[in-house]
This record gives structure tokens, sequence and C-alpha cells, in this order.
């Protein structure tokens, strides 16, 4: 089988919660050996579950397992003067380190980028925290809900005239975990080039402002401030929105070439294509009302797969809003193979959303995550540390 492409590179993962592991998945995605170093009672991540049968269970729990696959887990109380000298013995062999703490707890443990960096010039470091190392909200407490207040994505969530709402998800936590993958591969590819490492600051909520350049835009050029309005694009290429059908909902995109026609024969009344409202999208998006008269009954009788089917045959993107269950059964999906099967010592086989790209030469691994400390007498092993010496730092409550 041909090389991973990160073959031979070493990351240190001392992040926790979300967007550093999972930053650190990628790369152990794509063949890099990563040593997640948890505290002795683990990344809270853990005890986030779901669980089995809603028991919790530090090595059980369905967030840590999709967030941590392929990793190594060594415990490491970094609160303790040993356990940084454990730390930075195995920085000595690392090129990447990760973390998420609260800016400058790092510094204050000695463990700072200009701390190492003397150290380790080679060490490619890397921050992923909500707002960034410095400015005003640096020292702030937050998360992805924070960030999609203050990132202006909640202020156009909605309906009009209501408050304001979240999407689902962590969306702040996966668009920093996805900048901050790609600044250490481009930092490694630096590094390979002059030698030298390099200081990354990912800033959650910048990640997340990056996918709404529509309205700062819209501001900037207009003066204009844009308004919630319920669940549709905020171009006008209406109808784009979401629609209840017979067994669920339905993503309806108008706006395609020969729109009219093609709307009027899905459903089922070609009369419709001279009708105004089918010829000219300004007047539909001024008189939704009157355009989903027509639609909503139609779309009422029939199921998703069957909209989907013909829709797309028409050359009308729909797409339908597929439930969990639904999404692990998805034909198209189960082809591209996105889900797999990993056999976990604490839950027998599990399903593990894979990756969103495959690569010919240099294809990713899918693997499990790692028991609470699993790796971690290896590891010491491996930078030194002689059976007895680990006790005494068990004793201690180092590891």
């Amino acid at each position: 089988m041909p090389d991973s492409a990160l073959a031979g590179t070493r990351v240190v993962d001392l992040s926790q919660g979300i967007a550093g592991p999972y930053c650190a998945r990628l790369l152990a995605d794509l063949g890099a050996e990563v040593i997640k170093v948890e505290p002795p009672e683990g990344d809270y991540a853990r005890r986030l579950g779901p669980f089995p049968n809603d028991v919790p269970h530090h090595d059980r729990g369905g967030l840590f397992l999709h967030l941590n696959a392929n990793k190594k887990s060594v415990t490491l109380d970094l609160e303790t003067t040993s356990g940084r000298v454990v730390l930075r013995k195995l920085l000595a062999n690392a090129d990447v380190l990760i973390e998420s703490e609260t800016p400058g707890l790092m510094a204050s443990r000695e463990l700072g980028f200009e701390q190492l960096n003397d150290e380790f010039p080679q060490l490619v470091y890397c921050s992923v925290t909500p707002f960034g190392q410095t400015g005003p909200y640096a020292s702030f407490k937050g998360n992805s809900l924070a960030a999609m207040a203050l990132s202006g994505l909640m202020y156009i969530t909605g309906d009009p005239g209501k408050e304001p709402l979240c999407t689902g998800g962590e969306p702040a936590e996966y668009f920093g975990a996805l900048h901050a993958w790609v600044a250490i591969l481009a930092a490694l590819e630096h590094r390979a080039k002059t030698g030298a490492g390099q200081n990354i600051d990912v800033s959650m909520l910048e990640a997340l402002g990056c996918a709404d350049e529509y309205n700062t835009t819209m501001y900037a050029y207009l003066g204009a401030i844009r308004k919630r309005f319920y669940s549709r694009h905020a171009i006008p290429t209406y109808p784009s929105e979401i629609f209840p059908c017979r067994d669920g909902s339905i993503v309806v995109i108008g706006g395609a070439t020969g729109f009219p026609l093609m709307m009027a024969i899905l459903i089922e009344q070609p009369e419709q294509e001279g009708n105004p409202l089918f010829q000219n999208l300004w007047l539909r998006f001024m008189q939704w009302e009157k355009f989903e008269e027509i639609l909503r009954p139609y779309l009422a009788e029939h199921d998703w797969e069957d909209l989907l089917t013909r829709a797309q045959e028409l050359r009308i993107p729909f797409a339908a809003v597929l439930d969990a269950k639904t999404l692990l059964e998805n034909e198209h999906l189960r082809e591209r193979g996105f889900f797999e099967e990993v056999e976990h010592p604490e839950l027998g086989k599990v399903p593990l959303a894979a990756h969103p790209f495959k690569m010919s030469e240099t294809p990713l691994r899918v693997g499990r995550s790692p028991l609470l400390g699993e790796e971690t007498h290896e590891v010491l092993a491996e930078v030194g540390y002689e059976a007895e010496d680990q006790l005494v730092l068990r004793e201690r409550g180092v590891t």
C-alpha cells in the first residue's frame, strides 16, 4: 500500500474540545503520528457523549471517538514540573504542537511559543482559541455559539421579526479546525524549504467570519444591513428555501436555466410555464406567497426521494433534508464509503464519518480513538523512561 501523505510527521496534540482535536485528527488521517496528551482525567470531550444506553464512560463517547480517530493517548499533568519535563522530551522529536488553552496559560507554564522556539526552532506551534491570541477578547471564554453571535452569522439566521437563531452543530469549531489544518500544512511546507518552524494563531471567530463575506461586502458597498429572512438564500434566486414534503423536507433551489418550463413539468402543471411568477425571477421573489400557493400543495403530496430524483433529472438542484438514520443509509454516501466501521475495544463495531476527499496515491487512514492513556507506557519508554521511572510518575499523579 502507498505511504500516507504525512507519514513520518509527529504531532503532539494538547488541545481539548472540538477544534484542536479535529484538526489533529485530520493530520492523523493523513498518516501523521498524533500523540494526544491528556490530563490524567482525560480530555473533557470524553465526558460529553453521546454514550451507549446513556451511561457515561470516558472511553465510549461518540464525540471523542469522532474527533480523535487514529491517535495515541498519553496522560500527563502539565500543572506539574515533572509533567512539563516529560512534554519537552516528547517535543524533541515532534514536528507540530497543537494547543487550545486560554492565551497566556501556556506561557505561564514555560510552554509558550517564545519559550519553546529557542529550544525547538523547527517546531510548528499552532494555537486554536475562540478569539485568537491578541485583541480585547483574547482572554474571553467562548465557544461555537459565541462565535456565531460575534461573527454576525446569528444576526442573519431566523425569521424576520423574531429573535436570532443559531445553526445546528458547532460550525465555528469545525471552521477553526479546518483553518488550523491548512495553516499547519502550509507551515510544514515552509519548514521543508527553510528549516524554520513558526507560530500559528487561529481564531474560531475569524474562521467563521470568513464564511460570510456577502454581508460585510453588502454593507461596505451599499451601507445595507441584511435582515433575517426565513431560511432563504441571501441572493434573490427564489425559490431557494426549505419546504415540507410528504415524508420530510425538501430544499427547492430555483434560478436554474430553463426554470419556468422545468419547474412546470416537475409539478405536472405545464400551463404554469407562461405564468409571470414562473417567468420573472424578481416578480417571484417579491410575490413569493403567491408562488408558494402553487408549489406547496404539490410538494406536500410527494415523497422527498421522488421529488429529488425527478428534479435532478430536469437539472433543478433540489436536495433532501436527511436525518441521521437516513444519512447512514444514503446510497450515495454508502457507495463512496463515507461511513466506515471501526472496531473499538469498548464499543465493538461503530460507524465513523470518514473523509470528504480521496487521494489516489496516498490514501487516508480510518481508525479508532484511543482509550484514556492507552499508549502512555509505550511513548514514555520511547523517550527514555524506564519502568521504575514510569511507576514513580504514576504514583505522583503525573501520568
